[in-house]
């Protein structure tokens, strides 16, 4: 197989791709969905863990600092 006919190959697979997916009907209506709530568990949750996080990179920055006071002095 040559790259002429490959080329032709893609381009004749491209068109029935086209054709496929401009034969679905979209006349019908997408059900209604709900909003999502807002969960008071998931923002507490949320809430510790950025404690958390910033509580750990205070400490990382205390021990990198003692750690650099030892060495430079």
């Amino acid at each position: 197989m040559n790259f002429r006919e490959r080329t032709e190959t893609n381009e004749q697979q491209a068109v029935g791709q086209g054709d496929a997916v401009s034969q679905v009907d979209t006349t019908e209506k997408l059900s209604e969905t709900e909003e999502p709530r807002t969960s008071l568990f998931a923002l507490c949750g949320l809430g510790i863990a950025t404690v958390a996080m910033v509580g750990w990179i205070c400490a990382l920055g205390w021990l990198a600092w003692r750690l650099a006071d030892w060495l430079l002095f």
